[in-house]
């Protein structure tokens, strides 16, 4: 037997596909916009028979609210106008049931340009309409979840700054009495609890104010190698404290950045002080700055403990802590590396946390964009 002729063989597979689809309906209309051909999986996915709908108008499986805005006759006219028109809208049903659809309407035309009518294909995409239904839900309840617990963090630090005031007063008042050696450490520990408390509640409400989009930076163009220079002299006595070595790694050439000092000042010190603390006595803490490209890029490197990698990933996520950083140094709520994180990206940088697991140091990698500045211009010029 010989091969069907290219022509009927298109013919065939076109007829095929109209009678077997179980997803697309074909819907001819004249230019009136009346329906002649119930074609494809029409009958299965609006529930009428050809018979029933054959001259009827196409608005018949539009929604009364969609018939009352004309978008049963616009759908046509957009597709005379440009050809073609897509829509994703919801459909009746025979049984008075709402689809979701995607489809077109294409506008078909005789050789001399004349229209002769539409035809509308539709698939019923209920199901994914449902699922973005339900991730906008999901999406809303988790938008008023973080509303309130920026509300929360916001209420809790001011509540925990209230009585520090009063507890200042009263280690003062301890160690003026002076003479028992007891009386002067039970003055040091409440100083030393007061100024945890204080920083915890500083923490809390930078985090929500930072979360909320509340705060604005004060830009002002820096040589990064003197914020670095700042910071490690700042924390040289807690390093020799504990026995590690904190090292500055500069470059001889400026880096100039556009930057809120105050808040740049405040991930670093963030950061040397997490190295410190989660690195063993005889360790080492690197701060190494340099310029690659467009961005100043600032490595905070030690050979401590390391971080989880089942943890990395969400290493600055709010209240995220490592176990064994928990262990070492109990009592943290995980919040300063989430306002590390939101600083960063508020001055259009990135910061990155790697590590090799548990024993095997880390590092936090800050990019910032580069100042297209002279060295001259800088606020704090090299040395």
């Amino acid at each position: 037997m010989a091969d069907p002729h290219p022509r009927d063989l298109v013919t065939v597979l076109h007829q095929l596909f109209l009678t077997q689809t179980k997803e697309y309906a074909f819907i001819a209309l004249d230019p009136g916009g009346r329906i002649v051909a119930w074609a494809g999986a029409a009958e299965k996915v609006l529930g009428y028979s050809a018979e029933e709908v054959l001259g009827k108008p196409v608005s018949l499986i539009f929604t009364a609210e969609d018939r009352a805005r004309g978008l049963d006759q616009h759908e046509l006219a957009v597709a005379m106008h440009d050809s073609r028109a897509e829509d994703d809208r919801w459909h009746l049903r025979k049984d008075g049931n709402r689809i979701w659809v995607t489809g077109t309407v294409d506008a078909i035309r005789g050789a001399d340009g004349q229209l002769l009518g539409f035809v509308k294909t539709v698939r019923d995409r209920t199901d994914l309409r449902m699922q973005l239904d339900a991730l906008e839900n999901e999406l809303e309840l988790a938008r008023r979840a973080r509303e309130r617990t920026n509300q929360f963090l916001r209420t809790l630090g001011h509540e925990l700054r209230n009585p520090l005031a009063p507890l200042h007063s009263s280690a003062q008042i301890l160690e003026r009495i002076g003479g028992d050696e007891r009386v002067q450490r039970v003055a040091e520990i409440m100083h030393s609890q007061i100024a945890t408390l204080r920083s915890l509640a500083d923490d809390l409400m930078e985090a929500a104010r930072l979360d909320a989009g509340q705060l604005e930076l004060n830009r002002t163009r820096e040589d990064l190698r003197t914020l670095v220079e700042e910071c490690v002299s700042g924390h040289e006595g807690a390093a020799v404290g504990k026995g590690v070595q904190l090292e500055a790694v500069l470059p001889p050439q400026p880096l100039p950045v556009d930057i809120d000092r105050a808040r740049l000042l405040q991930v670093l010190n963030n950061l040397v002080s997490n190295a410190i603390k989660y690195t063993p006595a005889g360790g080492r803490v690197w701060c190494k700055a340099t310029q690659e490209d467009d961005d100043v890029v600032l490595r905070i490197e030690d050979n401590g403990m390391g971080i989880d990698p089942a943890v990395l990933p969400r290493i600055f996520d709010l209240f995220t802590r490592d176990p064994r950083a928990e262990q070492m140094e109990p009592g943290g709520m995980g919040i300063g590396l989430s306002v590390v994180h939101q600083v960063v990206r508020l001055h259009g940088g990135i910061v990155q946390a790697r590590s090799a697991g548990h024993g095997h140091g880390s590092e936090f990698m800050v990019r910032l964009p580069a100042a297209d500045a002279d060295a001259g211009e800088l606020a704090l010029g090299a040395a």
